[in-house]
Order: structure tokens, then sequence, then C-alpha cells
């Protein structure tokens, strides 16, 4: 019998005895009349705290569940002197968008084959259990030296079996999987609760590179998930501080040499780290589900830029705003948006919704899917954010009404020197034309890349050739100065007159 079943057993047996020892007092009442009714009233309290305790033991298994266990095999393991024991936790990418397209059953063999394919490059030694949804997790037996390299490659078959998944079942899945590990000796003074929290740090990191990453836990991811658990727990109270403003990076129109819009860009006025870029805090927002609340911070901030820029004189035709997957699920969206620019008395047309790529070319979603039409039927235009990198079909630009695609910038850096990456801008610059929408390239660093872009007819660049982004008082400061030095004046528009 494995050591889940001797769990399960050991449940079921505390749950007959607890039920055994009630039904016993109940058939003395039946059969002894008033004088089992006075035993049972004397007995009460010895029967009630034997059915409170089997109850609590087994909810405690209950609770326990795969982690208890494999926390008790981590513990046994760890009193064994000799070599290092290890512990790995394996989870499916893209679980969620698997199960939502394959159903329950595919999902299930699936779930089975990555176990097995798990047990099969570990030892009979070695313990692997489900979890939950995705993942599992083993602790290895201290049979031999165990390094890093050791582990590394041992990752590196259990990824290329699960990759086989369709040859070994017949489930037409696509399985990739994100690991994380820790061996004891990596810790100060391993316990099985340290050692799962490691691997499970180890993870994180793995996910942040996914699909198909392997981390190796070390001091430098401790310090890592210890400064992103504080950054979680100041995130709840930054709104209420007023600490989260947005920075705006300017957009040029190459063929007429004027503004063509501003991205906003979230920051984070943290009171201890300073300024803090998106990267270093989103997912925090994301754990404590700050999203929408985010989103429509950066909506009221940026209409109110532009009332700012109107009032300045400084003609800015219209401001982009990012939104994430989370946030362009709520099914509010769309009213809040109506509702900021009735408000600020700005022109839908002059609010464009910037989408990754990524989010397009995988969407299945029918909210987010609704959202967008109902924004582009609003008058909002859409711009398709980090060109290139999500292989979002031609089809899916027209469905969602995509009006600017933004070449990713790993397509633009090089771009004067490299005649592969020009010619591959030149057929997305094509397709865009005769797509009937406008294009602008991310990432401009260099003046050779900017000529060379004006050369094969890209509309709008942004990047830190043109400015950095930069916080709202600073913006008409550096339109004044950055049109003086090109000797183009700014364009003043006629609300400001």
């Amino acid at each position: 019998m494995t050591k889940t079943a001797e769990s399960k057993s050991s449940a079921r047996q505390k749950l007959f005895v607890g039920s055994t020892f009630t039904v016993s007092a109940l058939t003395t009442l039946v059969l002894l009349g008033p004088a089992g009714v006075f035993a049972t009233l004397l007995f009460a309290p010895v029967i009630a705290a034997a059915v409170t305790k089997s109850r609590a033991e087994s909810q405690t298994d209950h609770v326990e569940g795969p982690r208890g266990l494999i926390s008790g095999h981590l513990s046994r393991f760890l009193g064994q002197i000799g070599n290092p024991t290890t512990t790995l936790v394996v989870e499916i990418d893209d679980y969620q968008r698997l199960e939502e397209v394959y159903g329950t059953d595919v999902i299930e063999t699936a779930l089975t084959f990555t176990q097995s394919v798990i047990e099969e490059n570990l030892t009979d030694q070695d313990v692997t259990l489900h979890l939950d949804g995705a993942r599992f997790m083993s602790a290895l037996a201290p049979q031999a030296p165990i390094n890093t390299e050791t582990m590394l490659n041992t990752c590196t078959r259990i990824q290329h079996a699960l990759g086989q998944v369709s040859q070994a079942t017949d489930v037409p899945v696509q399985l990739t999987a994100s690991i994380g590990f820790v061996t004891s000796n990596k810790l100060v003074r391993p316990t099985a609760e340290t050692m799962m929290q490691a691997a499970f740090s180890a993870l994180s990191e793995a996910k942040r590179r996914a699909p198909g990453a392997v981390r190796a836990y070390s001091e430098a991811i401790s310090a890592k998930r210890a400064s992103q658990q504080r950054i979680a727990k100041d995130a709840k109270h930054a709104f209420e501080k007023g600490e989260i403003f947005a920075y705006f990076q300017p957009q040029l129109n190459l063929e007429s040499g004027t503004l063509s819009g501003f991205e906003a860009l979230t920051r984070w006025h943290h009171p201890e780290k300073g300024i803090l870029a998106p990267a270093d805090f989103l997912p925090a927002f994301e754990q404590a589900g700050l999203m929408p609340k985010l989103g429509e911070t950066m909506i009221k901030q940026a209409l109110q830029a532009l009332t700012f820029w109107d009032k300045s004189g400084l003609d800015v035709p219209r401001i982009g705003v990012n939104f994430s997957t989370s946030e362009l699920c709520n099914p509010r969206l769309v009213d809040q948006i109506a509702m900021h620019l009735d408000v600020s008395n700005i022109a839908p047309d002059r609010l464009n919704i910037e989408v990754l790529e990524t989010v397009i070319a995988q969407e299945t979603d029918d909210d987010i899917t609704g959202n967008l039409a109902a924004l582009a039927d609003l008058g909002c235009g859409i711009d398709l954010d980090d060109f290139g990198t999500g292989y979002a079909s031609i089809t899916n630009i027209r469905r969602f009404s995509v009006g600017r695609i933004k070449i990713d910038r790993s397509f633009v850096t090089g771009i004067d020197t490299d005649d592969e990456q020009r010619k591959m801008v030149e057929a997305i610059l094509t397709m865009a034309d005769r797509l009937g929408v406008h294009a602008l390239a991310e990432g401009v660093e260099t003046r050779a890349e900017r000529d060379t872009l004006q050369t094969i007819g890209c509309h709008d660049v942004q990047g830190f050739q043109i400015a950095r982004p930069m916080p709202i008082q600073e913006t008409v400061e550096w339109a004044n100065a950055y049109f003086a030095r090109v000797s183009e004046p700014v364009m003043l528009s006629r609300r400001a007159s």
C-alpha cells in the first residue's frame, strides 16, 4: 500500500470509530430505556470528546493532504546522515487555457502522464505527489551526491519527455512545464517547511521566464522573494497615499515631424525604494487584486494630461494607455472609460487602448473580445503592442479593429546595420499599409535607427532617442526645448487659442 493510500485508510478508520461510538450510544438508549437515558447523559461528555477528537484528526489529515505527506518524507530524509535531499516542484505552463480548450478528460490524462514522467526520471525511493491543479512536488531521497548540474539534467529529461505527450498518449496537447528545485545543502538550517518554501520561490522565478524554464534556489532568489513580499504589502496602501503616477513618453510622426501622441506608463514613487518601473511591482499588484484600481488610476491621469496639454497649448492628438489581460476582463471597463471620457470632456478618438499582441493572438475570453469591440465602437483607438512577439493573425487584427501596430523593439534594434532586420520591418510595414493600419516603431535609441525607419516609410517612432518617460510637469518644457533644437516650432492647438 502506498503512503497516500495509508493516509486515506487511516482517516477512514478514525471516522468509522467515531461513527460507531455514536451509534453504540444511541443503541444503548433504545435498549435500556430510562436507564439508558441516564447512562447517556452521564457519559455524554466522554462521547462528545471522542467524536470531536475523531473529527479533528480526520480534518487535520484532510488539510495536510499531499503537502503534509511530502513534508513528512522530507523530514525523514533530512534526518538521515549523509547526502543532501532535494525538493522539486513542477508546474504545467498555461494550464488554465489548456483546460478551457481541451476539457477535463484530456487534462486528467495529461496530469496522469505528467506524474508518470516525473516518477520515471527519479528513483524508486523518491516520492512524487500531485498537489493541486497543475503542480507536482517531489521529495528526493538522499541516495547519492546531488549538485545543480545533475538536477538540471534531470529537469531537462522531464521537460523533453513532457513534449512527447501526443506521441505517448492519444491526447493532442502540447505540454511544457516550469520547474523549481532546492537541495538541502543550499539552506543554512533546512527543514521540510523551509525546503518547500524555497522550491516554490525557485518555481516562481522559473514562471517569470516561462514556458519551459528551470530555476535552482539561491540566496539571490530568496532576497528577491523577500523584496517582492514587502512590495506586495506596501501595494495595498500605494493608492491611498497617492504614490502611483503616470509618466509620459512622446511619440513622433516622421512625416510631419510633429507629436503624434504620448504613451502613459505607470511609475510607483515608493517611499523607501524610490521610483519603481512596472516590472518591479506589477506582479505584486496582480497578486493583491489591484490591477482594476491601477487601470482606473491610469485612465484618470491620462485624460487629465490631455486636458493639461490643451490648456498649455501643446497639440497632443492622442494618448495611449496599456491594459493587462485581467483589466480587459473587467465587465465594467467600457462603462468606466466612457464615464471618465464624458467627465473630462475628451473625445474618445484621443484615447488609444494598448493591448499586447500575445493577448490577441491567444485570446479565447469572451469578456475581452466584447470589451475591445465595445471600446472600438465607442471611438477609442486600438493599438497592438509588441507586434511580432505573439503571432497574431491578420484575421485577429481585423477582428479587434486594430488601428495601429507597435513594432516590437527587438525588430528595431540595429535596423540601420542589419539587412535582415530591415527586410523584416519592411515586410511588416507593407502588411500594415495593405491592411490600412498605421505603424509605430518602439525602442528607437539612435538617430541612425530613426533615419532608417523614416526611409522605409514608418509612420511613428517612440524611444529614448526622442525622450525617456517623464512626469506630466516636464512634458511641455521638453516639447519646447526639443522642437526648438530641431528648428521645428511646437504646434499650438486651436483648443488653446
